[in-house]
């Protein structure tokens, strides 16, 4: 589990630096980094699965602040250890550290025994230990790509959801044929959170190159095609097929969990989620949200804020850091306290 994580020169994230629990939620304006922090996350659990993480320098640099002509660092604290990636950056050489040749400079792959020390050492792909950086899904689904006149590349895998939903049609069909006792548990989880939701199946395909689609039986009708279906069914549908598939995630980022959804739904959605994290000693969830009824279900030591500063920069704190949260943590629910303070204390260092 990621315990701690700090983030420079990212995007908005100039310098930010946080904790996180098992179950993490970011809240706070628009365009203030929320998004950003799951997205720095994805990128650096990707560094350390890659043979050659090189490949991924262009993408991480696209994100490189504004103005911005440094490294880029992402870091992660995990168990006893903190693990980093650093961005080459634009006016640097990657040198490659071999035995008589140049010392390692810091960039690429870095381990190191805590996140303040400056003991960073070079990180190579073991041959036998663990990859430290768990296995990570960032879900940003978009309800056309859930239709299915969306159809996988040519040549993907059919088996498995991209994280912006194009292929769950396939994924799910997949499942039924290969996994019964999942596509079971998907359906039992859909309905809890989807009440009127009372069986899915699939279409019949006439021919091999015709992709089968996901059916909606509900309490208004049988047979409901996914277009006929409301854009919360699909999101949590899709949501719940990421977590389901055959290499289950052990670290969700989602954005935007409250969309499409009613607050009952929220509030059954966090339950499941707690469910999934009870009986999965190895998962983590690190989500964001704008809905305080959402937060309301959350403890107030899983809510982080975010907000810009006047230099445009990310600023995150706990919504523990509140300076009269002590006054308020007996009367008030998380969804309340945000509503309340709202998150510019943290530029400011006082309650407002």
């Amino acid at each position: 589990m990621i315990k701690n994580a700090s983030i420079s020169n990212y995007k908005s994230l100039h310098d930010v630096r946080f904790g996180l629990e098992r179950f993490t939620v970011f809240v706070g304006p628009n365009a203030s980094g929320k998004s950003s922090i799951l997205q720095a996350l994805d990128l650096l659990c990707r560094t350390f699965r890659m043979d050659h993480p090189a490949q991924m320098e262009s993408e991480i640099l696209k994100g490189i602040s504004r103005g911005g002509v440094g490294n880029v660092d992402l870091a992660v604290e995990i168990g006893d250890r903190a693990y980093r990636y650093r961005t080459v950056g634009k006016n640097n050489t990657r040198v490659t550290h071999h035995p008589g040749q140049k010392p390692w400079l810091g960039t690429g792959r870095g381990v190191s025994e805590g996140m303040n020390l400056d003991d960073w050492k070079e990180w190579k792909t073991p041959t036998s230990e663990t990859i430290p950086t768990p296995q990570a899904v960032l879900l940003r689904l978009e309800t056309s790509n859930l239709l299915p006149s969306i159809a996988p590349a040519s040549g993907s895998d059919l088996t498995v959801m991209a994280p912006n939903g194009i292929g769950i049609h396939s994924s799910l069909a997949s499942m039924t044929l290969n996994d019964p006792d999942s596509w079971q548990a998907l359906q039992e989880n859909l309905r809890q959170i989807i009440p009127s939701i009372r069986r899915l199946r699939h279409t019949k395909a006439a021919h091999v190159q015709q992709p089968t689609a996901v059916l909606f039986d509900t309490q208004g009708g049988d047979s409901l095609p996914a277009d006929q279906v409301s854009e919360g069914t699909l999101l949590v549908l899709g949501l719940l097929t990421a977590l389901y598939s055959p290499d289950r995630p052990n670290l969700m980022l989602l954005d935007d969990l409250d969309r499409g959804l009613h607050p009952k739904a929220q509030k059954a959605l966090i339950s499941l989620l707690r469910g999934l994290l009870a009986s999965n000693a190895n998962l983590q969830i690190v989500a964001t949200t704008h809905s305080p009824y959402l937060l309301d279900c959350m403890n107030v030591n899983e809510v982080r804020m975010t907000i810009l500063d006047d230099q445009g920069a990310t600023m995150c704190a706990p919504l523990t850091d509140h300076p009269k949260y002590s006054n308020w943590k007996d009367e008030m629910a998380p969804g309340e306290m945000w509503s309340l303070f709202g998150e510019k204390w943290i530029t400011e260092g006082v309650a407002v």
